[in-house]
């Protein structure tokens, strides 16, 4: 195994999370989040649960994987969380720096990512453009595309979250293509990882509305500010 390999395998299982890829259009479904799933996945979501769904891409060694799940929360206050790039380093294991380097309009920006490696392996740095919009009223989609990257091949992914009755629903989606030919091997640790961050992302969000509030009201005033809502309007 190269140093390369080495420092590629150590990468993916403490960073994945970080690096969601796909190929086309992630939420193709015109139906809304809760209709998109059986009884059976409604009652693990409504028990406090994840759904956790795999699609097989051929000639690819992790699958393309969906993680729904409901939040003590509104959807806004979600999407507030989410789009805080620089929060990132106070909730998701191993990401040591988030920096915005460009805005380069009201609902896009650029940001860069430094990942904490183990032991003697240097740090893993990327730069992603994140786009958040609002297609209907209170139902948010923040996209994402890391523009470079020295261990996947092509990288994006989407969250969409939607009101739910009191509560938050949200669908994460992401695919990686990795370059190392030992990522086969990481397809379940990988895969935990990525489980791990989504319920790490839940519990900033409810931490958030019971111990810091006005934390959360500035994350709110962000989001009207690139979608175009009217000041105060999620407040």
């Amino acid at each position: 195994m190269t140093t390369e390999d080495l420092v590629m395998k150590c990468h993916l299982i403490v960073g994945l999370f970080l690096f969601p890829a796909a190929t086309g259009s992630l939420l193709a479904s015109d139906l809304p989040l809760w209709e998109r799933l059986t009884p059976q996945q409604q009652m693990v979501l409504s028990s406090g649960k994840q759904v956790v769904l795999e699609e097989e891409i051929p000639d690819n060694p992790w699958p393309k994987l969906t993680i729904y799940q409901l939040v003590k929360s509104s959807s806004a206050d979600v999407a507030a969380v989410f789009w805080n790039s620089e929060l990132d380093t106070k909730y998701l294991p191993n990401c040591k720096s988030a920096r915005i380097l460009d805005r380069p309009s009201h609902d896009v920006h650029k940001a860069e990512f430094i990942l904490r490696m183990p032991l003697f392996l240097p740090e893993e740095l990327y730069v992603s453009r994140i786009t958040i919009k609002s297609p209907s009223q209170n139902v948010y989609e923040i996209s994402w595309k890391v523009l470079e990257s020295r261990y996947s091949k092509e990288c994006n992914g989407m969250i969409r979250i939607e009101p739910h009755g009191d509560l938050a629903l949200f669908s994460y989606q992401n695919f990686v293509k990795p370059r190392s030919n030992f990522a086969g091997l990481l397809r379940w640790p990988a895969q935990a990882t990525i489980v791990d961050s989504v319920k790490s992302l839940v519990r900033q969000v409810e931490t958030e509305k019971q111990k810091n509030p006005q934390l959360l009201a500035g994350q709110l005033q962000a989001v009207e500010q690139a979608v175009g809502l009217p000041p105060g309007s999620l407040r």
